[in-house]
C-alpha cells in the first residue's frame, strides 16, 4: 500500500468517524498538526485520552494514532469495555501490542489487567504506557504468548500491531515463551478477555477450556478476520467454539447504550463482542458513568 493511498484511508476514517461529526474540520487539523509534529520531532507526544488516562504516541504507532484523530480507533468495542467493565473484574488482553485497551481498563476504569505481549520491544513501550499513566499496581505486563499449552513459538517481529505466530522460516521471527490462560493466576473470580492475536485466536480459546467452562469469564472480545485461515480455522470454528461455552454474540450501540443480540459473529471482518448473560450486560452498561474524551474535543460518552 503505498503512501497516499494510506493518508486517503487516515482522511476518510477521520471524516467518518462518528464522534468527529459537527468537528470535522478540527479533526482534519489535528492529523495534519500531527504529521508535521511527528515529523520535526523525535520525542514521543504524551496525550491526555479519557478522564485522567493519558497515552505516549510515536511516529508510525497506529494502533494509537487512530485515538488521537477520533477519540477511539475501535469505537464500538473501547466503549463497551468502558460502560460494561467494572472494578472487581480482572481484564485479561492476550496481544495487548502498547496497551490501548490495558490503559481503558485499568486507568479509567480501575480494574486489573493481566498484558500479555510477545516481542519484547512492545512490551518496553507498554510499560511506558503503564507508568505515565501511574497504574503499576493494577497492570501485570507478561512478555509471553499466549495458545493452546505451554511451549515455545516463534513470532514476528517486524510488524507493528500485526506481529503473529510464525509458521515459515521468516528471517524476522523471534522465539517467545508461549503459555495458556488456564495454567495462570487471576486476582478476581470475573474474568473479560479481550484476544488480538492475528488469527491465533482459536489456540488461544482452546487454551482457556477451564475457564470458559467455569463460568469466570462474563465477556470476551475477539478479533474475527479471517486471519485464522493461515492456521487452519475458520471464523465459523472460532465462533462455534465460543458458543458452545453459553456465550452470546452482541452487538453495541455506545451512543443509545442498546445492546442487540447477533445469530452469528460480526460479518465486517471486525471485533465482535460475546456475554454471557446479555439482560445483565444491558444493565451494566446504562448505569455505567460518563467519560470525558479529550481526543474527541471533550465529549462525555
Amino acid at each position: 500500500m503505498n503512501r497516499l493511498t494510506k493518508l486517503s484511508q487516515t482522511a476518510q476514517f477521520i471524516w467518518s468517524h462518528p464522534l468527529n461529526q459537527g468537528q470535522r474540520s478540527a479533526a482534519l487539523r489535528k492529523f495534519i498538526w500531527w504529521q508535521i509534529r511527528s515529523r520535526l520531532s523525535r520525542q514521543p507526544a504524551i496525550i491526555g485520552w479519557v478522564d485522567d488516562a493519558r497515552f505516549i504516541v510515536r511516529r508510525g504507532e497506529t494502533g494509537l494514532t487512530g485515538n488521537l484523530y477520533a477519540g477511539f480507533m475501535e469505537w464500538k468495542d473501547m466503549l463497551f469495555l468502558l460502560h460494561y467493565l467494572r472494578p472487581q473484574v480482572t481484564f485479561v488482553d492476550v496481544g495487548a501490542n502498547i496497551g490501548a485497551y490495558t490503559i481503558l481498563a485499568s486507568k479509567v476504569v480501575g480494574c486489573n489487567s493481566l498484558a500479555f505481549e510477545p516481542i519484547f520491544s512492545t512490551v518496553e513501550k507498554l510499560r511506558k504506557q503503564v507508568a505515565v499513566n501511574s497504574i503499576e499496581n493494577l497492570v501485570r505486563v507478561i512478555n509471553c504468548g499466549v495458545g493452546s499449552k505451554n511451549e515455545k513459538l516463534c513470532f514476528t517481529n517486524n510488524h507493528d500491531t500485526r506481529n503473529k505466530v510464525s509458521l515459515s522460516k521468516d528471517v524476522f521471527v523471534t522465539e517467545v515463551p508461549v503459555i495458556s490462560l488456564d495454567s495462570q493466576e487471576y486476582p478476581t473470580q470475573s474474568l473479560f478477555l479481550k484476544i488480538d492475536v492475528e488469527g491465533y485466536e482459536y489456540e488461544v480459546l482452546k487454551g482457556a477450556a477451564k475457564l470458559l467452562s467455569s463460568g469466570r469469564v462474563i465477556a470476551i472480545l475477539v478479533e474475527l478476520n479471517g486471519g485464522g485461515g493461515d492456521y487452519g480455522r475458520s471464523n465459523e470454528e472460532i465462533h462455534d467454539y465460543i458458543t458452545s461455552h453459553h456465550f452470546i454474540p452482541i452487538s453495541y450501540d455506545p451512543l443509545r447504550r442498546v445492546i442487540q443480540t447477533l445469530s452469528s459473529f460480526n460479518p465486517n471482518n471486525e471485533n465482535t463482542i460475546y456475554v454471557r448473560d446479555v439482560e445483565s450486560a444491558g444493565i451494566l452498561c446504562k448505569e455505567a458513568p460518563s467519560r470525558v474524551v479529550h481526543t474527541a474535543y471533550g465529549r462525555l460518552i
